[in-house]
């Protein structure tokens, strides 16, 4: 969990695929995070009950066809593997989007093909429309940040020009719009379900209209269903959620990386040193290089059987209460905010949000005050691929340098969001001192 500085990356592509090399004269640093950017396991958050019951809200759960896997990415590489690509055949992707919806695409042997989103992030049909050649065989459209996108229209013109609809839900697990639930409108769904759940890991490919018993999957590793366990356990230690059984779980903790590195000691630093003790300033920060986690070789490996309980036994109702709930209060908040802007300034009614979305006039101004300050920042769609054609969508290209997301999910506790809500604010307005960090040991 400490953070170390690392070598600054420059970004390369060569036959599709995006990498990073060493650059000489830059150096990354990942500040420690004071409050938790993702859901933190705790039992109370647990109801003992499944999360597709009749008394929930819609959700992927309800979904009668499933297949649990690690990670979103996984479940669209699987999705496109069950639809059987052939030959050369696009699948059209918006311009706003991150390397993990690409990535698979490309390793299953499609061709990505951009098309542009309106300010709102709905679909610009017309553009899509245009896009389409002999060739486009599919159509992924995400729900950005977890609202929810009226597919009604792009369903129907899927149907029209016998294409097929893969509904990304990997930022929007819950809800419902124009009367359709979340993934109904796709011929499959994907989801993220550790951006949702408590986890380090999960995601699933599921269906409302195809059979996926062709889809077959082998169960992982038993190190790989201990190591989900650990690392859910070792996440909630850091951010205090064990209460007074908290030192414990960290010293245990500490002895698990003991053991580690003397088992084995040439395994590489997950951010190796450049210069000791160098450490950039908040001005000169530079963001590490994005890594989507998407890894061909693991897209038939099942979810871990601690995910798939997980998200089982927690309480989808605390879940979309909390969230929508610390949305609210970021959005009041942010109307004292200068120098941004909500992306969405109202959250309608069905609409689980993913994370609260900011819109920045300067980012760069702000971004390394923030990150030194401990405020956990999201940046989906930070490094667009290299190969889309620039100018393809300028809002997707806006986008991809202006929007800040910050956490809004159910485990956050008041005086978490109220520090962040005060950090924002300070760093904004330019009024100089920052609040104290957050005790993470509060209960």
């Amino acid at each position: 969990m400490s953070a170390t500085p690392d070598c600054g990356t420059r970004r390369h592509s060569f036959s599709g695929h995006t990498t990073t090399v060493p650059h000489p004269d830059r150096m990354t640093f990942t500040p420690p995070e004071h409050i938790p950017k993702q859901p933190v396991f705790e039992l109370s958050a647990l109801s003992g009950g499944p999360v597709g019951a009749s008394s929930s809200p819609p959700s992927l759960r309800d979904a009668p066809y499933q297949r649990p896997v690690n990670r979103g990415s996984l479940a669209i590489a699987l999705a496109l593997r069950h639809i059987g690509l052939s030959g050369r055949n696009e699948v059209l992707v918006p311009a706003y989007h991150c390397g993990a919806m690409i990535e698979p695409i490309l390793a299953e042997g499609g061709v990505p093909v951009f098309y542009r989103i309106r300010a709102d992030t709905t679909v610009d049909l017309d553009d899509m429309a245009q896009r389409r050649t002999a060739a486009t065989r599919i159509v992924l459209v995400p729900h950005f940040f977890g609202f929810l996108q009226p597919l009604k229209a792009v369903r129907a013109w899927c149907d029209a020009h016998d294409l097929i609809l893969i509904e990304d839900c990997a930022h929007a697990f819950f809800g419902e719009t124009e009367g359709c639930p979340v993934g109904t409108q796709g011929d499959y769904a994907i989801g993220s379900t550790w951006k949702f759940f408590p986890l380090n890991e999960g995601g699933c490919l599921v269906s409302f209209r195809h059979p996926l018993n062709a889809v077959k999957t082998h169960a992982p590793r038993l190190s790989e269903e201990l190591k989900a366990v650990v690392n859910t356990l070792e996440y909630a230690s850091h951010y205090g959620r064990f209460g007074s059984f908290n030192h414990v779980f960290k010293k245990s903790f500490l002895l698990k990386d003991w053991l580690v590195r003397r088992l084995k000691p040439d395994s590489p630093s997950l951010a190796p040193q450049c210069r000791t003790g160098e450490i950039p300033s908040p001005e000169d920060f530079v963001p590490a290089p994005f890594n989507s986690g998407f890894d061909p070789k693991r897209t038939t490996v099942s979810g871990s059987l601690w995910a798939r309980w997980v998200t089982e036994k927690s309480s989808s109702s605390f879940i979309v209460e909390k969230r929508r709930q610390n949305y609210l209060t970021l959005l009041k908040a942010s109307a004292t905010f200068p120098g941004c802007r909500p992306l969405f300034p109202h959250l309608p009614e069905g609409i689980v949000p993913h994370v609260f979305p900011l819109v920045m006039d300067q980012p760069m101004a702000v971004f390394g005050k923030l990150k030194f300050a401990g405020v956990p920042i999201i940046r989906f769609g930070e490094f667009l691929w290299d190969e889309m054609d620039k100018g393809t969508c300028p809002i997707s290209e806006d986008y991809s340098r202006r929007i800040f997301q910050f956490p809004c999910h159910q485990s956050l506790r008041p005086h978490e969001l109220n520090w962040m809500i005060q950090v924002l604010s300070a760093v904004l307005t330019g009024s100089g001192s920052l609040p104290s960090h957050p005790d993470q040991r509060a209960s």
